[in-house]
């Protein structure tokens, strides 16, 4: 029998981010952070906005009349147009990585033939998701398919980003260089990287609460000074990563606002253990002569809480 799923995922937090420079007085969080236990139930707290019965689009190429997705796999020339290669994976371990690598790629359309058991496939997509920073900055949407075929499934996929590969190549690549030169951290600390990145975050970027996707990408930070929360936590990863320390891109909500506008930030091993820091809210404006705040710098969770909501099984626990 022939069994079509289809699954399409707005990702919300690159639409916009709540801004806040001043923190609230006594905030009790009304919502609690999603723990996930049970892998056969789970219910991703940034995949779980889900609709139904979504049309995978099968674009038409000349020369092929409609055909069943069946009939549309074993014409060559129809999977090359549409998708390149078709990639193969056996298990749920290839499945995740195979998934994590094409985004990273920003592959716009690619499809995995997979011969393996399929026990959730939203739980290997989050995953695939979670597993990559860049992925997490540059994802605008995703939606992706299954349909059974002769000894496995046929999973198609469709993804649209806030960058392209020429995009991230060259431009932002060669900006995000020049930028860190300048940073001279060469000898610093741990604790002197961080402190020298969040400043100079902070110091370069203007916060500018636009739909354009320039504002959720590294092409605003890097190119253009200016974006959203999701600029400046995707700057702070990259220069953080490039600086040797261990970092986490987090995708969550302000108290409060968990069906309103998304929010990002940074979980950073410092020498004392991992800490949320939150550049986009420690920005006070330019406009002030003390620009940058310590209000939001390295939180251990219990206090991180009373701001922010995030799936906590996807990150580590501060100490």
């Amino acid at each position: 029998m022939r069994k079509v799923i289809s699954l399409a995922i707005c990702l919300l937090f690159l639409v916009g981010c709540s801004y806040e420079t001043t923190p609230p007085n006594s905030v009790e969080p009304n919502v609690k952070s999603e723990i996930v236990t049970d892998t056969e139930t789970a219910d991703y707290k940034w995949f779980n906005i889900v609709s139904e019965n979504v049309d995978i689009p099968i674009y038409p190429i000349h020369g092929i009349e409609e055909q069943s997705i069946l009939e549309l796999y074993d014409n060559n020339r129809y999977v090359r147009a549409s998708y390149g290669t078709v990639f193969d994976a056996y298990d749920e371990a290839a499945l995740q990585e195979t998934i994590r690598s094409a985004l990273q790629n920003l592959d716009g359309y690619f499809a995995i033939f997979y011969t393996g058991e399929l026990n959730n496939l939203q739980e290997t997509v989050a995953k695939a998701y979670y597993s990559d920073p860049i992925t997490l900055g540059t994802v605008l949407y995703l939606q992706y398919g299954m349909q059974e075929v002769k000894n496995g499934y046929f999973l198609h996929f469709q993804v649209d980003y806030t960058t392209n590969k020429v995009e991230l190549a060259t431009t932002i690549n060669q900006k995000f260089e020049e930028f860190y030169a300048l940073l001279d951290l060469e000898g610093k600390s741990i604790e002197e990287k961080i402190s020298v990145i969040h400043r100079a975050v902070i110091e370069h970027m203007e916060y500018v609460d636009s739909g354009y996707l320039h504002a959720h990408s590294p092409y605003g930070f890097f190119v253009l000074g200016e974006g959203v929360c999701q600029a400046y936590a995707i700057a702070m990863q990259m220069l953080l990563e490039k600086a040797g320390v261990e970092s986490h891109y987090v995708v969550g909500y302000l108290v409060g606002e968990e069906d309103g506008f998304a929010h990002a930030w940074n979980l950073v091993k410092t020498e004392k253990g991992w800490r949320h820091i939150d550049a986009t809210s420690n920005d006070l404006g330019a406009q002030y002569e003390q620009q940058v705040a310590l209000t939001y710098y390295k939180l251990k969770d219990e206090v991180a809480r009373q701001y922010y909501v995030w799936d906590e099984s996807f990150y580590p626990k501060t100490e």
